[in-house]
């Protein structure tokens, strides 16, 4: 009895072992925001690129592709 529950004890193991490692894992924290009244940043830490947005709506942008999706 106690083989057969270290066998199956194991294989658990494996298959947890399996899981972890092939299962993909997301990005986290890739991108941080900031701002200061009037203005919204968005900071790519993996490549240091910046990009600016006036908060207020009279002002205007400063960048085109503040809204544009950050990863590709």
């Amino acid at each position: 009895m106690h083989t057969k529950s270290g066998g199956i004890l194991g294989m658990c193991l494996i298959i947890a072992a399996l899981i972890v490692t092939l299962v993909p894992r997301p990005q986290v924290g890739r991108h941080q925001m900031g701002g200061v009244p009037g203005h919204a940043y968005v900071i790519d830490t993996a490549t240091g690129q910046v990009w600016e947005d006036f908060a207020t709506a009279s002002q205007g942008s400063s960048d085109p592709d503040f809204k544009k999706p950050k990863v590709k």
